[in-house]
């Protein structure tokens, strides 16, 4: 995890860090599928915008 965290991916690794934590404090909070879900969307966003822009980095060098 150490390597995605310093690499192009470190975005990405934030998301999955952001989305195992929420995930986590929901259960032991209130138990919501619809907290859970908005965790996992939020997390899915950050992943495509990385996706684009290391796509971006990479065509523009």
């Amino acid at each position: 995890m150490k390597n995605i965290l310093s690499s192009q991916w470190s975005l990405s690794g934030y998301a999955l860090l952001v989305f195992i934590g929420s995930v986590i404090g929901s259960l032991i909070i209130n138990p919501s599928s619809s907290y859970i879900l908005g965790a996992l969307s939020g997390s899915l966003l950050l992943v495509v915008i990385n996706i684009f822009y290391v796509l971006y980095k990479k065509k523009n060098g």
